[in-house]
């Protein structure tokens, strides 16, 4: 049953601290089998988020960092009057680059840096938490360190092949932003995701993430937001693969395989349509948050990520309230994930 009582605010909380704690929860174990796992943690696996002895919290990934700065670019262009898809592509172009800089602290763009950027300064860069190497892909940090001249990738005008799962969960907040047109939340997501990934299956996994975040934020159950994204895939060229995708995750969902069976059929995480598939059917398939985030999590391919878009979907639905405060408390920088949830909301297009 869908569940339409909740505010805005609470579904875009919900969705931004979903996505981190399930980060925070996956990132623990991200290079470990299964079967490893288990042995650290137990029978069930890890059940909640670890704290570092260095930080006293538990980290978040790449992930969250790149939710955070593609939320950031969407603000950025909103308060200096940007209207169209290309105006916030190119704002969120740029906070991944400022991004970057937290990962390399080398640019190409100098201009973005300093405190006073576009009339909207980066509070980002101030945290010292975001200061952090976090391991993300190789193919990202190349892809981003050699766009000069605003030279990114665009659907149908790629720089590379890229599918990895990295450009799911950091288009979030395209869904949210865009929440009023889910349909342009599907554009906008693919326009974020091609920036650096050029494999159709790549920015289409992202399109449809953040067609489903607008439809939940709607009052949609996470079902039927799938088929109705697997509906607008239709609409593009090479959809193929993540449309197969999605529907295998529908058909498990209904089947009477046992929940971690079904997601090791539904393949490693590493690919984007195959992480989305995966956080699809753990947000699905359990009714509470914790179960949701602990089976995406606990597996042998891509625990942060798989997490982390089990989580957004999950949080999204569920709204603020029903994640588990303890995780909050523990979990690195999730008061500023909130912060910028609460901004998204207030800035979001009122209607289409």
């Amino acid at each position: 049953m869908a569940k339409k009582d909740l505010t805005k605010k609470e579904r875009f909380a919900g969705c931004m601290l979903g996505l981190a704690l399930g980060d925070a929860l996956g990132c623990e174990i991200k290079s470990k089998s299964y079967k490893q796992i288990k042995k650290d943690y137990g029978k069930k696996g890890l059940l909640k988020p670890i704290r570092s002895k260095q930080t006293k919290s538990a980290l978040i990934s790449d992930e969250t960092q790149l939710m955070l700065f593609t939320a950031h670019g969407i603000l950025w262009t909103a308060a200096n009057g940007g209207t169209t898809a290309a105006d916030y592509t190119d704002n969120v172009f740029l906070a991944l680059q400022q991004w970057l800089y937290t990962q390399t602290k080398q640019t190409v763009y100098e201009n973005i840096i300093g405190k006073n950027v576009g009339n909207y300064p980066c509070a980002l860069l101030e945290l010292d938490e975001l200061m952090k190497k976090r391991s993300p892909t190789k193919t990202l940090i190349q892809t981003l360190s050699a766009q000069t001249d605003m030279n990114y990738g665009r659907p149908g005008s790629a720089l590379n092949d890229n599918d990895l799962f990295d450009c799911v969960p950091r288009v979030a907040p395209a869904g949210l932003f865009f929440s009023v047109d889910p349909t342009l939340a599907f554009k906008t997501g693919c326009l974020f995701a091609a920036i650096t990934h050029g494999a159709p299956s790549g920015y289409l996994s992202a399109g449809c993430f953040a067609y489903m975040i607008a439809n939940i934020v709607n009052g949609e159950t996470i079902e039927k937001s799938a088929l109705g994204c697997m509906k607008q895939l239709t609409d593009y060229d090479n959809y193929d693969k993540v449309y197969a995708a999605i529907n295998q995750a529908l058909e498990l969902i209904e089947g009477d395989f046992s929940p971690l069976t079904a997601v090791s059929e539904l393949g490693s995480g590493n690919t984007a349509e195959s992480a989305l598939a995966i956080g699809i059917y753990c947000a699905a398939v359990h009714y509470d948050f914790e179960s949701a985030v602990q089976l995406a999590a606990n597996q042998d391919g891509n625990s942060d990520a798989c997490a982390a878009i089990a989580g957004a979907l999950k949080g999204t639905y569920l709204g603020y309230n029903e994640l588990p405060k303890k995780w909050i408390s523990e979990v690195q920088l999730t008061a500023t994930v909130k912060e910028y949830a609460l901004q998204l909301a207030k800035s979001a297009p009122k209607k289409a």
